[in-house]
Formats: structure tokens, sequence, C-alpha cells
């Protein structure tokens, strides 16, 4: 369930240590780095971001309420001086806040931002009561895995809260969150508002970066798959993998559950700490827990559990679930492997994962009724991730198979042709439409993406996202199988720096007539 946060007051000395006396007995009640997120009583932590430094954001913050900023000093010389610049003369009063600005105490912190998990750790205190805690690090899979190992104990009658791309609560009660990992003093804040004995936490490689997830300490690190992701971000594959493997080094881990079949997570099983329990998965080897799929359909799958890990010591089992996708099966096993570590007995893990439910816009069934395609909302953003889709729906689909995807603006614009590329491979109808174009010209976005279709009889363009799935399973046949992909569980689209309520699910279900 979720719970409203119980408030915690705490002096600025308390959390500190040695201040000013003037500004060590402030009292307060918060820690918040997002001025947009200051309640009254809230002290601000002013950093320095990506671009900018918190301090500009100071006025916003004490108008709101905050008692005290707590603030990193500027760089006096390097890169890091240039990058921010100048700052500005200090913060004048407000009259239209009603509190002199003036009397708000600023104190510098050095170090700040390397401090924040260990504040966050001290305030919320999540180190003396905190849930027992998975961490999810992949390119494709880890919302579902997440959403899964959370549903499942919940299920069983012990409540697992789920933080990640989908949203923050415990399943299938969740709230919209911004990013997959929450900034540090956001992420314990939330964890700390459940009344949980257990969460399931996305990491993504950014948060790894920015040490988004400092000062927790996760029982259970979890790795599904590494593909091409992020390379607008980070500088090369090479990067992005030793952010991934981050979550596998922090300290007090006790166990890692790793698909060795993904040959990165090969290589991270055989670099663990001897302190921390390797429990390897795989649908091709028996040496830890082996996934053996013996049916897959629109129904779902079924997967026979075997391997040395479970035939040894805790028996075997069958999962029978209404997921579909070969590719759910990794899924599924991966989740076996975090419910084992939490010692549920592989039967029951089992009993459990079969009756739990997809998350929202992950392979997602819609329609398929009477005269109706069959409707598919996913989230695949990434080339591997639509080829996945694609691939397992080609040998799902009776009829003809199509594809309604776009490419995201202000992003790794090396994946557009390879996205476009796997669409050709396996689609007998492509609409290529604008994906959260952001700030880009959606014009140039697509252009990138029909370059890779070549020779393909059936494609057309249609930049209202609404429209082209409207038509696409207006004009799909009965037999027919239709992907929205790119999107899943999103209820916006952002188009020229704005955002939109935009939902692919709500659209869908309008075009089969509120049917699904």
């Amino acid at each position: 369930m979720m719970a409203a946060l119980a408030t915690t007051v705490m002096t600025v000395g308390e959390l500190l240590g040695a201040v000013p006396p003037d500004v060590g007995g402030i009292q307060i009640t918060d820690l918040v780095s997002d001025s947009r997120q200051v309640q009254p009583g809230a002290a601000f932590v002013a950093v320095s971001g990506e671009w900018s430094h918190g301090l500009d954001y100071a006025e916003e913050a004490i108008r709101k309420g905050a008692v005290v900023v707590l603030f990193e000093p500027e760089p006096q010389t390097g890169p890091e001086k240039e990058r921010l610049g100048t700052r500005r003369a200090p913060l004048a009063a407000n009259p239209a806040s009603g509190v002199e600005e003036s009397t708000v105490p600023r104190l510098a912190v050095p170090d700040l931002s390397v401090r924040l998990g260990e504040l966050a750790r001290r305030f919320y205190r999540l180190g003396e009561q905190g849930p027992r805690l998975a961490g999810f690090t992949g390119t494709n899979g880890k919302s579902t895995v997440a959403y899964l190992v959370a549903q499942a104990q919940t299920l069983r009658g012990y409540p697992c809260a789920y933080v990640g791309t989908i949203g923050a609560g415990v399943p299938p009660t969740l709230t919209t969150q911004t990013l997959t990992t929450p900034d540090c003093l956001s992420l314990h804040r939330t964890l700390a508002s459940f009344e949980t004995d257990f969460a399931a936490t996305e990491v993504s490689s950014h948060a790894l970066a920015q040490d988004r997830v400092a000062g927790l300490t996760f029982d259970t690190a979890v790795f599904t798959n590494l593909t091409r992701d992020h390379l607008d971000y980070h500088a090369d594959v090479a990067e992005y993998q030793a952010a991934k493997a981050r979550l596998f080094t922090l300290q007090g881990l006790r166990h890692a559950v790793v698909f060795v079949d993904d040959p990165f997570g090969e290589t991270l099983a055989r670099g663990l700490a001897e302190s921390i329990e390797r429990i390897d998965v795989s649908l091709a080897s028996d040496r830890g827990i082996r996934g053996t799929l013996t049916a897959s359909g629109l129904q779902g799958v079924t997967i026979e559990i075997s391997g040395a890990l479970v035939d040894e010591v805790r028996g075997a089992g069958v999962i029978t679930s209404p997921l579909i996708g070969d590719f759910n099966a990794e899924n599924l096993v991966l989740a076996l492997g975090v419910l084992l570590t939490w010692n549920v007995p592989v039967d029951e893990a089992c009993e459990v994962l079969s009756r739990c439910q997809p998350p929202p816009g992950r392979m997602e069934i819609l329609g398929g009724v009477s005269d109706q395609p069959t409707v598919v909302v996913d989230y695949a953003h990434t080339p591997a991730g639509l080829e996945r889709a694609l691939s397992n729906l080609r040998n799902l689909v009776a009829a003809d198979l199509w594809c309604v995807f776009g490419c995201g603006g202000e992003r790794d614009t090396g994946k557009r042709p390879l996205m476009g590329a796997v669409a050709a491979r396996f689609a007998d109808h492509i609409v290529l439409t604008d994906d959260n174009p952001r700030g880009e010209d959606p014009g140039e976005i697509i252009a990138a993406i029909r370059a890779a279709i070549i020779d393909h009889p059936n494609v057309w363009i249609e930049h209202d996202r609404a429209r082209a799935i409207r038509d696409a399973v207006l004009k799909a046949g009965a037999g027919d199988i239709v992907l929205v992909a790119g999107k899943g569980h999103e209820a916006w689209q952002w188009v020229a720096g704005e955002s939109h309520p935009f939902s692919d699910r709500a659209v869908v279900k309008a075009a089969l007539g509120g049917q699904a």
C-alpha cells in the first residue's frame, strides 16, 4: 500500500553535524532538490546540475516554504566553473511571497552532491527500517521483471512496492513519475513512504552514472540484457556497460540474479565479488535456474523450471503465464530468481507468477474479438526491443502484421535507421508516426527511419499519432495483428517542447469501439 510519508523532524545540526549555531537549530521536515516539490518546512538542497546550479531555483523554493537552503559551493576554476558561468548576485527579497528571502539562511556544504545519499539515508532512515530492496537494470525487460516481482510478492500477501518507468506504488495501483529512477532524495522519500517490507526498483544507467541510488542498500541486483540504448547520453557502449555494472558493486549487496545467456550478463556474473550469492538464469544452461519454453501463443507462455539450483535445493515447477512473447520466458525466470532469494518455495513462486498479469503497455493485448484485429501495445523503443516484439508476433500472426512506430526526438539518432530496418524485415504494413519528437523536427526524425526501409510495398507516414493508430486498426483485417510500439503505458506526448495528454492504449480502445 502507498502511505502518506510519516513526517520526519530533524534539525540542520543533526543532519549535517557541526554547523553555525544560527543554522544548526533550524528544524526541517523534508529534503528536496527539485524546487517544484518543496513543501513548507523543507530544506532546499541546491547542487550543480547538468546545465545549471540548484541555486537558480532557490527563490522558488523559498517562496514555497523552504526554511533553509543548503548549497554546494561553485568551483572557482576549471571546466565546471566555465560550464556554469558566473553566479548572479544574491537573491533579493520577494514581497509577493510574504517572506523576506534574505532571512532564510543559505549554508554552503562542501561536496554536497557527493553526500546526498548519506544525508538522505540519515534523514529518511531507510537503513534502519527500509524495505528489502531489489534493483533491476538492463536494456529491455527491467520494467516487466520488477513489476512481476512486486505483483507476485503482493499476491502472496506480502505487499511489495514498485518504483520504475511505469510509476510508483504497490501493483496494480501506481502513481505516474517522470523518471525511471527518481533523483536521490525523491527515491529515498518515495521508498520511505511505502508501508511494505519489500520493494522492487528499476535502476537506469542514467541513475547509476548520476548516483541517484546513493545511500540505498540493495539486497538483490538483477540484470536482464544489454543492447544499444541511451547513446545520446553515454559516449559509447563500453560506457553504457560500465554504468550498468555499478549496480553489482554497491556496498551491502547480497544476491545477484543474472541472465547469463546475454554476453555482458555472463561477464557480470563472472566478475561478482565472492561475498555475493550468484544466481545464474538461463534458457539454455542447467547450471543455475533454467527455463524451458514449452508453449507460446496469444494466450501466453508455458515454462518448465529446472537447473542445478532448482533441482538440488528447491524442487521443480511450471509457470503458465498470460504474458505473450518468447522473451517473456526470460523475464519470468528472472522474477522467479528474485523470489527464490526472498525464500519463496519454487512451487509457490511458480504458482503466483502464473497468476501475474502483464504490466500496463508491455505486450498488452487489446481487441481480437469478432471481426477485429488483435492490437498489441508495447513500450519497444530500441532496435532490439522492436525486433523482439515483431519477431515474436510474426510467428503468431495468421494473416498480416502491422507496425505503428516512430522514434523520440533529441535522443540517440543512430537507432532510427536500425529500427526502420527491423520493421522492414518483419512487418507487412509499416506506419511511421511521431513518438515524443520534443523540440526536434518530426519530419527529420521520420526521414531517418524511412531511409532504411527499402523496397517495402506498404509504408505510409502520418505524423498525427492518434490518426496513424486509428487508420492502422481500422484498415487491418480480422486475422491481422497490429503492433503499436514505442510509448506503451505513457499518458503524454512531447511535441515542440511541451507535454500533451496522450495514450496509445486509449486511442486503440476508441478505434476498437471501446472494446478491449
